[in-house]
């Protein structure tokens, strides 16, 4: 057979076969789509009832919200005024006629006016949803169940009546064959008087029993839905029609759908209510402890589904059937354009598997089809292999020259590297030039590839714990860096300081969120000398600190002493009277104090000890030290302001150094304010960091001062009112608790201080760590 008359079969052979398909495919698709699409939309519609549900619950709930700010009702309730009450039940009832029940109970629940009842002093509980939201203080939304009792008493035993129509053999018929009981969708609404304590509360509540607003309002809003809400497995309220037309109430929904319910889950699917098909959806009504009561349900008659889908069946084989005509027609045409160019792309095929590329294309084509762009194609097919061959050159040389630059910069850092794969094997190394390695011994020419890392360094003290923390860095992708000891054995030797970090390369083939870790690097650096003259400036400084605190010991304590002993030199060589006497001895005696006092903080500035930890309540803390400064600010006019923040997390603190700080700052705000003026102490939390914020309106301090304030006997105030070390011993006791204090300030207009501590954090989960 030759070609022609195979291409002409392959055409008929593949189209025919795909037509069929695809007309099966296509009606299968189109049907499984139009049920998906049948069952997201009336999953949807079942979204929207819900919605429309709970809307009388919220218009119920703001309704009586705002019932409940009034003071007339507040007073009418405290005072137990059943008559008023119950008219006002009556006046709301009138803008709500939906509502079926309107009780008005005191705080202990009790009845204190009924609108469809005279009597009082009956408790109403609902499940415990009043007293829920009368110990919460906020009103409750629920759908509860209620007993009989409660619809009787209510007078609402005709609307609350459903008689039982079972569907099935597999369902038990209840006793009777009526109802018990009802499903109402409460609000509880708590009344609080002027000192925000809970008087009662106003219960509302619509009986879902034979109900007919949600399923009416939504079919008006959605033309067609069909809308059910059960009690339990039993349909109390819906627009779906029996055979006699009336509303299908009572009817028992499927096992297979109260299987569903009854788990708390949804039911999404065909099912059968009330002896008719539906695309149905279910979602189960829960009461406010999440218990499976009832469900709601929308759907649409499956007999809409199956006219369209028989509709589309008749399309896709019409338009199939005429699509297989078509394609056989166009099949014989093509065969016949085809065959010629073929025959004379076949020769040329064989010259090119023969391996001669200079091959020339002279053979005839029809038009701009995709055998003239074959033919194009081999010509570009040999050019792009030459051209490939040359890049492959060119590619292979660069790479060549990039791996040399790489090797040069690691052999030329002054560190001791390596870079270790997964299996703790040695990649590559620092070569370390002409001279041997002061870290890891490695020796120039020694080849450390494959070697085992840990086993390569000679030290103990660095391979201590080292393998554990290369595999922590894998796992985590987290860099470490150490710094260890090292002992140097020999005469004239000396220990080393090695500082290493190890850092991972992670894998460029995935994205940033899933890039494994390749490779690690581990550097390692002598810091010996460095640690060192860390250590000469360190020592440097404290000396420096220790000649600063001798003088400013110094001028404090010698200025005192300085007058004790003028008074003494007077004493000697003077007559003096009584009187002066007396003056001279009380300049003495203050003086001395003075001294002392110099002496006491300078002693609780050198034994700054670490805080005693344990929770503390800033808040409390601030109210228990204002009334230190009182005594202070005796005879002025100065406004101590407080705006301390709510619902603050507790610190953890020294509660008697913290103290020390809060006092030291506001008798130096007391100390800054004139005659008038206003102190302001507030706090708040953010960010993890605890505020304490204290500001004054007073003299303010010079910018030249600022930087000093801080500082160990640096004083801003007058000869004899300051020692200078309140702010210094204020700070280090803020440092000692991982906080910070800031200092703003103008001159002539105020100081703020701002201290910060860590608020207490909820415990993570701590991954192992190795520390050294």
């Amino acid at each position: 057979m030759n070609i022609g008359r195979k291409l002409m079969l392959s055409f008929l052979l593949v189209t025919l076969v795909p037509t069929i398909l695809l007309a099966l495919l296509s009606t299968l698709i189109i049907s499984k789509n139009m049920k998906v699409d049948a069952q997201v939309t009336v999953s949807n519609s079942l979204k929207a009832a819900r919605v429309q549900y709970y809307a009388r619950a919220h218009q119920m709930k703001y309704g009586m919200l705002q019932a409940s700010t009034e003071s007339y009702i507040k007073r009418a309730i405290a005072a137990g005024d059943t008559g008023f009450l119950r008219s006002q039940l009556k006046a709301w009832k009138k803008y709500r006629p939906h509502v079926d029940l309107w009780n008005i109970v005191d705080k202990n629940a009790r009845i204190i006016a009924s609108l469809n009842s005279e009597s009082t002093g009956n408790k109403v509980s609902i499940n415990g949803l009043v007293e829920r939201a009368i110990t919460s203080g906020v009103s409750v939304i629920s759908t509860e169940l209620i007993d009989q009792d409660l619809i009787d008493q209510e007078n609402l035993t005709e609307q609350g009546r459903v008689l039982l129509i079972s569907d099935s053999d597999e369902v038990e018929q209840p006793e009777y064959g009526v109802l018990s009981g009802g499903m109402l969708l409460v609000v509880v609404t708590p009344v609080m008087n002027e000192a925000d304590t809970v008087v009662g509360a106003i219960i509302t509540g619509d009986l879902t029993n034979n109900d007919t607003f949600v399923p009416d309002s939504f079919a008006d809003t959605i033309p067609g839905s069909l809308v059910s809400i059960s009690m339990g497995g039993v349909q109390v309220a819906t627009n779906v029609r029996n055979e006699e037309g009336g509303r299908a109430v009572g009817h028992l929904y499927p096992s297979e759908v109260l299987d569903k319910i009854l788990s708390n889950e949804g039911f999404r699917g065909e099912t059968v209510v009330a002896g008719s098909s539906y695309m149905a959806a279910f979602d189960p009504i829960t009461n406010y402890r999440d218990e499976v009561i009832g469900a709601l349900f929308v759907g649409v008659p499956k007999e809409r589904f199956v006219e369209l889908q028989n509709e589309n069946i008749k399309a896709v084989i019409a338009i199939s059937t005429v699509a297989l005509f078509l394609a056989t027609g166009v099949a014989s045409l093509i065969t016949l354009r085809i065959i010629r160019p073929i025959k004379a792309l076949n020769t040329k095929a064989e010259l090119i598997s023969s391996g001669d590329l200079n091959i020339g294309f002279g053979f005839p084509t029809e038009g701009n089809d995709e055998i003239a762009d074959l033919a194009e194609t081999f010509k570009q097919m040999v050019r792009n292999l030459s051209e490939n061959e040359e890049r492959i050159q060119i590619s292979q040389d660069n790479l060549s020259h990039q791996k040399n630059l790489v090797e040069s910069i690691i052999n030329s850092l002054p560190y001791c590297l390596y870079v270790i794969g997964k299996d703790l094997k040695i990649v590559d190394w620092n070569r370390h030039g002409l001279e041997e390695c002061p870290i890891c011994k490695a020796t120039p020419g020694l080849d450390c590839y494959g070697a085992d890392f840990v086993t390569h360094l000679g030290d103990f003290e660095l391979r201590e714990g080292l393998k554990e923390v290369v595999e922590s860095v894998f796992k985590t992708g987290k860099p470490v860096s150490l710094e260890r000891r090292v002992s140097q054995k020999g005469p004239g030797s000396r220990d080393l300081r090695v500082q290493s970090s190890i850092f991972p390369i992670l894998s460029a083939e995935l994205t940033n969120s899933q890039r494994p870790v390749e490779y690690v690097i581990w550097m390692a650096e002598d810091v010996t000398a460095r640690r060192e003259m860390e250590a000469r400036v360190i020592s440097s400084e404290k000396l420096a600190a220790v000649g600063q605190l001798a003088a400013g010991v110094a001028h404090e304590v010698n200025n005192p002493l300085g007058g004790v002993l003028n008074c003494i030199y007077n004493f000697k060589n003077r007559n003096l009277t009584d009187e002066r006497k007396t003056e001279y001895i009380d300049f003495i005696e203050d003086g001395i104090t003075r001294a002392q006092n110099i002496v006491r903080q300078l002693l609780d500035f050198s034994q700054q000890h670490d805080p005693e930890l344990a929770r503390v309540d800033i808040n409390s803390l601030i109210e228990s030290v204002l009334p230190l400064i009182h005594h202070s600010i005796k005879g002025r006019d100065i406004n101590v302001v407080t705006r301390l923040g709510t619902d603050l997390p507790d610190v953890l603190a020294d509660r008697h150094q913290i103290e020390q700080v809060l006092v030291n700052l506001l008798l130096n705000a007391v100390q800054s304010v004139e005659q008038v003026g206003r102190i302001e102490v507030a706090t708040s939390a953010k960010g993890g960091w605890y505020s304490i914020t204290i500001g004054d309106n007073g003299c303010g301090i010079e910018a030249d001062s600022l930087n000093r304030i801080f500082d160990p006997f640096y004083t801003t105030k007058g000869v004899g009112s300051g020692t200078g070390l309140g702010l210094s011993v204020s700070r280090g006791i803020i440092e000692r608790h991982k906080g910070r204090i800031e200092v703003e300030s103008t001159l002539r207009v105020g100081t703020t201080f701002k201290l910060y501590l860590p608020v207490i954090l909820p415990e993570p989960d701590l991954e192992t760590s190795i520390e050294t």
